[in-house]
């Protein structure tokens, strides 16, 4: 429990603060119990920065100088640990495009802020959420061979991190999804049929090109719903040791990667909800939480970030006792969860999916078969 006192808790979620709020609310912020937040570069012209990197367009330096400014000026004590948000978003530049350049250069303007404001680094989502899953190499155009795509996505990986480097030598990547992802993805089918089979590539390249201290932490999103101390203990195995087994760099995969963990605390989404009024319904009680918090902070390598999507921390009006779930977490699990809530999906009924008949579905063979079992 002492060694837990020394590991940071990280908040990001759909309430991530832009610049600007920091800048207004950094003393009511370090009222909840966090090390440090995931923040977002916004412009007034160009809106959410983090969320075009991964493009042809260069956003224009004047942008970051507002988001310099504003992260100096809120004058964090207790947040020693916070990072600028970057997402592998809108993804539509192809990787053999020679103007793939501006990605990187995107990139390391955000490392920029993170380096002149006092940041620890950037988190760095590589999530599909657009129609352009980069990672997927089935999903890519078929002019390149899977090794040939490998290859280059691996090269640009080491672009991506030495631009980075040049604005921040040996800072901290908090990945939200580490190599550990297409790790996973890749039993048994290889990464070649694994959705984020790629991205193993790119952070190959990653650890090789980068400078000595430049850590990247696997926050192993598969985390989310852990309740079990065992889980976390095997999911750290995955992490290092497991993942490692994919990986063309392993020595540099030894020296560059650390263990996370990520914790979402009003996990299930829409259909469990958040109850700030009837905890018994929440997926992790206050009990639920700080056991799990605890378990992660203890299993982790130092980072352990919480996520929620109804739960808003910076509306400053979550329980108290969700409050202090966190830092006594930091203490140790305390006695846990007593009747963990099950997550049950009930399964969809037919009449209510949209264009649902059975006149529509099974016309066509109703007009060469017969039914004999309904």
């Amino acid at each position: 429990t002492s060694a837990n006192a020394a590991k940071k808790l990280i908040e990001y979620g759909w309430d991530v603060p832009d610049t600007a709020f920091v800048r207004q609310h950094a003393a009511e912020m370090e009222k909840v119990p966090f090390d440090g937040v995931v923040i977002q570069v916004v412009s007034k012209t160009e809106g959410q920065i983090g969320w075009k990197v991964f493009s042809k367009t260069k956003t224009s330096p004047e942008v970051y100088q507002q988001a310099i400014d504003d992260l100096k000026a809120a004058k964090f004590k207790r947040f020693t640990d916070n990072f600028i948000q970057v997402i592998a978003y809108p993804a539509d530049v192809d990787w053999f495009d020679p103007e793939w350049g501006s990605v990187a250069e995107n990139a390391a303007a955000l490392a920029r802020v993170a380096k002149l404001s006092g940041c620890k680094g950037i988190m760095f989502d590589p999530e599909h959420y657009s129609e352009h899953h980069i990672w997927n190499f089935q999903s890519l155009p078929k002019s390149h061979t899977y090794e040939e795509y490998a290859a280059k996505v691996k090269e640009r990986g080491k672009e991506f991190i030495r631009a980075i480097n040049r604005e921040y030598p040996d800072l901290t990547i908090l990945t939200l999804y580490g190599s550990s992802l297409p790790y996973l993805q890749s039993q048994p089918g290889g990464l070649q049929a694994a959705d984020y089979g790629l991205l193993a590539a790119f952070y190959d390249g990653m650890y090789e090109a980068a400078t000595p201290r430049t850590t990247l932490v696997d926050g192993f999103e598969s985390s989310y719903g852990y309740r079990d101390r065992k889980l976390f203990v095997d999911g750290r195995d995955t992490v290092l040791k497991q993942t490692k087994t994919i990986s063309t760099e392993p020595k540099a995969f030894d020296k560059h990667v650390r263990c996370g963990f990520g914790i979402w605390a009003d996990n299930g989404g829409a259909p469990v909800g958040w109850h700030p009024d009837d905890f018994s319904k929440n997926y992790y009680t206050p009990a639920g939480l700080r056991a799990s918090l605890a378990y992660a902070l203890e299993t982790s390598d130092g980072y352990v970030w919480v996520y929620s999507e109804r739960l808003k921390w910076w509306d400053f009006n979550v329980p108290q006792q969700y409050l202090d779930a966190l830092a006594l977490a930091k203490k140790g699990p305390g006695s846990g969860e007593k009747n963990p809530l099950k997550i049950t999906t009930p399964a969809p009924k037919a009449a209510d999916q949209q264009g649902y008949s059975d006149e529509e579905t099974f016309a066509e063979f109703r007009k060469t078969m017969a039914e004999v079992y309904d």
